[in-house]
């Protein structure tokens, strides 16, 4: 078949990347990983109104640097930031970074969502070293590797979304493209979204025609009116609270979609654009004032020299970016387990039924 998910159906399909992810389910927060051998030519998309994100305007057209270390997903808001440090610290101590003269200096860009209310814990207050994101960071890191898990994972553990349980997603796909190569795009999503993932109640999920074979549940796809928005405040009492929308405080979805195809910068940039449009796909409503949804893109391809992709090809993979971002945002879903005082999992509301 010349057109399906990569063998693992996993950002990692694409070769030279990693993933490492670290959780902690008594506070209820976590710390996910991107990296590789080698750096990352890299871009960014920001369309959430509340972001949380570091070392974004590196990744701009117009500055010079444009490339990533690492790229760090996490949990606890603003402080969840301090987990970029320790990805640092670690990628110096293996000798890999932005040399400069004598100095070596790491980029790791990175962005957090909101989970600081998962528990009832005072996390917040350790700083520095003893920071619970400086250690899962450390765990993460080390842990880097082509298999990891989806769900209630990394920075996904605490993850949750209008109506149900959120998570960490992620997917792929390969096809073979004009010049008669193959390349590989797969996403990582973090859905923790203001939207709703459902149909209405559900349990058919918004963007269930993308799916491939059963990857979140099987469903297919329902034909019930498309009442997202009003039905996520008043829903049934199976999902626990009514008025959820009223109780919403901060949240989003951030991710990284990655290829093996030779992109330039400004193609990274349009991959980066276009991917958004999964998190619109697959939530209601996306990009919101009290969301920070960031989308990170990158490629392990570093020659460029004489390699360059056709038009048609770059709109191909922003599709296909698009539909693993939504798929990814889905998996995270469909793979969540409830976490402490966290919203019920898909799972143990339909799985079953």
């Amino acid at each position: 078949m010349n057109s399906a998910p990569g063998i693992k159906n996993l950002i990692t399909d694409i070769p030279g990347i990693q993933v490492g992810h670290a959780e902690d389910n008594e506070i209820g927060t976590g710390v996910t990983v991107i990296t590789g051998d080698k750096f990352f030519s890299a871009a960014v998309d920001v369309r959430g109104g509340g972001p949380g994100t570091r070392e974004t305007d590196m990744l701009s057209l117009e500055n010079s640097i444009g490339r990533a270390d690492a790229i760090v997903l996490s949990g606890g808001s603003a402080f969840g930031l301090d987990a970029c440090s320790e990805v640092q610290d670690l990628l110096r101590q293996d000798n890999k970074g932005y040399k400069v003269g004598k100095a070596i200096v790491p980029l790791v860009p990175g962005a957090v969502i909101f989970d600081l209310n998962i528990n009832d814990k005072p996390h917040v207050n350790i700083i520095g070293e003893h920071s619970p994101w400086r250690k899962l960071a450390h765990k993460a890191y080390k842990s880097a590797n082509t298999k990891f898990l989806l769900g209630s994972f990394g920075a996904g553990c605490g993850a949750t979304t209008a109506t149900i349980k959120g998570g960490q997603g992620s997917s792929s796909w390969s096809q073979i493209f004009s010049n008669g190569k193959k390349y590989t795009i797969g996403a990582i999503v973090i859905n923790n979204a203001v939207g709703n993932p459902l149909l209405n109640e559900g349990p058919h999920f918004l963007s269930a025609h993308l799916e491939f074979g059963d990857e979140f549940g099987g469903y297919g796809v329902c034909n019930d009116l498309y009442d997202n928005v009003l039905r996520a405040k008043r829903l049934s009492p199976s999902l626990g609270k009514t008025e959820i929308i009223d109780d919403i405080s901060s949240n989003t979805v951030i991710g990284v979609i990655a290829t093996d195809a030779p992109l330039t910068r400004s193609n990274l940039k349009r991959i980066a654009i276009m991917a958004h449009d999964g998190i619109a796909r697959s939530l209601s409503p996306a990009h919101t004032s009290m969301d920070g949804d960031t989308i990170f893109s990158i490629t392990t391809h570093q020659n460029l020299k004489d390699q360059v992709l056709e038009n048609i090809d770059i709109i191909t993979l922003g599709a296909r970016a698009s539909d693993c971002v939504a798929r990814a945002c889905n998996r995270a879903i469909y793979e969540a387990e409830a976490v402490g005082f966290s919203k019920p999992s898909w799972k143990n509301l339909f799985q079953f039924k």
